[in-house]
Order: structure tokens, then sequence, then C-alpha cells
């Protein structure tokens, strides 16, 4: 189920403690982020997004608002994803463990091909690896990945949303973190990605956007891929 609703309201209305599998979150680094290409008149090609231009403080509330519903709602000893930038990687893992996450891991998400930038092109993104409590940690369902996950972005110019990731980034999350019938949060739906990659991978799942716009991208998104799985 897709919530048009803010991720702290909607888990707070519509999801229990302890009843999640696995946590996804891609909040906004609070970057003002337009995407990386531009218009022919040089301005970024889409606006910049609820909650990322937020002064340092608000930014933190926020975030400590949603990591705590996080922490609520998933299973003890279950697996969070939080997406970061290296800019907000410090005050993030700060926060999740304010909260009561164990940090097991930073994941490198090798995007391939360099993005814009200068004094060091951008090529990748973080991934905190977190886990609910000490006791009955569930384990990666492989041995065989490294914390170096190297998945081609998807190229500026066909993205959807300005963060948009490829749904093979996604799918490899939840394929190491859960199992097929158990139930999977996406916390900032963006343009639907992690919703599509748990219909078609038979998880359950429960997602939030609160942008207007991307919650009516995403659900035309998850119907085409929900009618696609159903004419099979």
């Amino acid at each position: 189920m897709l919530y048009h609703a803010s991720c702290i309201e909607g888990a707070k209305q519509y999801l229990e403690n302890d009843s999640v599998d696995l946590l996804i979150a891609d909040p906004p680094y609070n970057l003002q982020f337009g995407g990386t290409t531009q218009t022919k008149d040089k301005k970024p090609r889409f606006d910049v997004f609820p909650n990322d231009r937020l002064s340092p403080q608000a930014y933190q509330r926020f975030c400590m608002q949603w990591i705590y519903q996080a922490y609520r709602i998933l299973k003890p000893g279950r697996h969070a994803y939080v997406f970061i930038d290296w800019r907000t990687y410090p005050d993030m893992v700060r926060w999740l463990r304010l909260a009561g996450f164990i940090i097991k891991n930073c994941i490198v998400w090798d995007k391939a091909v360099m993005g814009m930038g200068w004094q060091y092109r951008y090529q990748h993104e973080l991934i905190i690896f977190a886990v609910k409590g000490e006791k009955r940690v569930r384990k990666v369902s492989s041995r065989r990945h490294s914390d170096v996950w190297r998945i081609p972005r998807i190229p500026g110019n066909r993205t959807a949303h300005p963060t948009e990731k490829p749904i093979e980034l996604l799918k490899q999350i939840i394929e190491l973190s859960s199992e097929a019938g158990e139930y999977v949060v996406d916390f900032f739906s963006g343009s639907g990605v992690a919703p599509v990659a748990a219909i078609e991978l038979n998880r359950n799942w429960t997602a939030f956007e609160l942008d207007e716009k991307w919650f009516e991208f995403s659900s035309n998104r998850i119907n085409k891929t929900d009618t696609a799985i159903l004419g099979d």
C-alpha cells in the first residue's frame, strides 16, 4: 500500500510496533538537490523536494522523528538500510544510534560512472546498514557480497526522479535481508522503485510519499507493475 503522507505521520497511524521485516529509507540529504541534469536554460530539471532545504536544527528534528518511527516498527534483529551522502553520514550514524540502532556496516554504492562535481567527481553514495537490537539478529542471506556494490546508476537524462535508484540496487537489498512473503517498508518512495522491487520479489510492502507529484507518479508505476504481474 502506498500512502500519500509523510512517513512520520503515516507510520504512527498505520504501522504497529515490531511489525516490519525490512526498513528502507532514502531520505532527503538536505542539499537542496534538483537533479544532475539541466534544462536548456541551465536550470535543474526538478524542483527541490520536501525537507531538502531545512536549517541544520530542523533537519535533525525531522530525521530523529522518522528514525524513531523506523526503530519502533522494525522487528527486533531485523535490518534497516539508510541511503545517505558523505556530508551527512556522521550525523545520520549518530542519530540512528541515539534511537537504538546498532550500526553494522557502511555499504558503498559504486555507481560505475562519474557524476557532476569538481575536485574529484562523485561516483558513489553510502548506505548505512543497521539492525534493531543485539539479540536474534538476522543474518544477511549471502556471504558472497562485499560492502562495495558496483551497480550502474541510471543516466541523469533517463531518471524519472532526481534521486532515483536503479531497481537492481533495491532488489539486492530486499533479497539479502528478507524472504518471500515478508513485510518491507519504504519510508521515502520517490518514484516508487522500492515498492516495484518488492512486488516483483513477492514481498508484502508499505510505502510513503509526501510530495503529490511523486505520489501520483509512484502510484501509476506500481499499478502498471501489479497489472503486468497479474497478466502473467
